[in-house]
C-alpha cells in the first residue's frame, strides 16, 4: 500500500511535543509508523539529548534489570550485590516459609494461652525450632537454586550459611519475642526459649558441616523434641528453660561454634589448595 499523504509539520511537530488529544495523536502515530518520510522528518524535531537519555534508559533497562525485591532490600541493608543475590535465593526468606512460620508460632501461643499457661510444651517445642529449620532450609544440596552457582564460585560455603542464619534470624526472631510477650505466666517466659534456639543453631551448623542440613535438622529436631516431652513426664512439668539449664545451653553452643570454626578453617585450607 502506497502512501499518498504526509503529516503537516505543525501537526508533527506537535505529535512530537506531545500537545495532541490521544485520538488524533494515535492516528498520527499510525502513519509515521507506515511513512518513512513521516519518520524522517521527526528527526530534526527531537532534541537531541532527550533522544540519547531515551536510549540510555532503554540500554540500562536491557543491561541491567531491575532487581528483585528481596536483593534491593538486601542492599538496602548495607549488603554487596553478590551476597545480596545469594541471600535472596534462600528458601527460607521465601514469603511461603516466613508465612508458615508465622502461623507455626501462632497456634503454638494460641494452644499456651488457651491451656492457661499451664502448657507451655507447643511453644517450647516450636520456638527454637523455627529458626533452626529456616536456617537447614537456606542452605542445602537439593534446595538451593544456586548451588551451581556456589560450588563453583569462590564464595565460602561457611560464609554463606552464617549469612543466610542471620537472615533467617532477622524474620522471625521479632514476631517470636513479640508473641512471648503475650504468654501466661512470668515475664521471663518471653525470652526463656532463646537459650535453646542460641544452642539448637550453632549445633545444626556444626553437624550440617559433617552430614549436610537435611540430617542435621533432623537431629537436632528429633533431639529437642525428646527433651521438651521428657520434660511432661510429671506435672505440673519442669520446663527446660531453668536458669541452670539455660548456662547448658550456652556451653552446648559454645562447642559447636568451636567445631564450626574447625571446619571453617579446614574448608579454606581445601579453597586455597584447589
Amino acid at each position: 500500500m502506497t502512501t499518498t499523504w504526509h503529516v503537516h509539520d505543525d501537526l508533527l511537530a506537535a505529535y512530537v511535543a506531545g500537545r495532541l488529544d490521544a485520538i488524533v495523536g494515535a492516528s498520527v502515530e499510525q502513519h509515521v509508523a507506515r511513512c518513512a518520510e513521516c519518520r524522517a522528518s521527526t528527526t530534526p524535531l527531537v532534541d537531541p539529548r532527550l533522544l540519547a537519555r531515551g536510549w540510555d534508559g532503554i540500554r540500562d533497562a536491557v543491561e541491567s534489570p531491575a532487581l528483585p525485591l528481596p536483593v534491593r532490600l538486601a542492599r538496602r541493608c548495607g549488603l554487596p550485590e553478590p551476597t545480596a543475590v545469594l541471600l535472596a535465593a534462600a528458601t527460607s526468606l521465601r514469603t511461603a516459609w516466613v508465612v508458615g512460620a508465622f502461623l507455626a508460632l501462632s497456634f503454638a501461643a494460641l494452644a499456651v494461652v488457651l491451656a492457661g499457661g499451664e502448657l507451655l510444651a507447643p511453644f517450647l517445642l516450636v520456638a527454637p525450632l523455627v529458626p533452626v529449620i529456616g536456617v537447614a532450609a537456606a542452605y542445602g544440596h537439593q534446595q538451593d537454586p544456586l548451588e551451581t552457582l556456589v560450588v563453583t564460585a569462590p564464595y565460602g560455603r561457611t560464609r554463606l550459611i552464617l549469612v543466610r542464619t542471620v537472615a533467617v534470624l532477622a524474620s522471625v526472631l521479632p514476631f517470636t519475642v513479640l508473641l512471648g510477650l503475650f504468654l501466661p505466666g512470668p515475664a521471663w517466659l518471653a525470652a526463656a526459649w532463646l537459650g535453646p534456639a542460641v544452642a539448637l543453631l550453632p549445633t545444626l551448623l556444626a553437624l550440617s558441616s559433617f552430614v549436610g542440613p537435611r540430617v542435621a535438622v533432623a537431629v537436632v529436631a528429633l533431639g529437642w523434641s525428646a527433651v521438651v516431652l521428657f520434660s511432661l513426664r510429671g506435672l505440673p512439668a519442669t520446663w527446660p528453660v531453668e536458669a541452670t539449664q539455660q548456662l547448658v545451653y550456652l556451653a552446648l553452643a559454645a562447642m559447636s561454634l568451636v567445631v564450626l570454626a574447625a571446619r571453617s578453617s579446614r574448608d579454606r585450607r581445601i579453597g586455597a589448595v584447589l
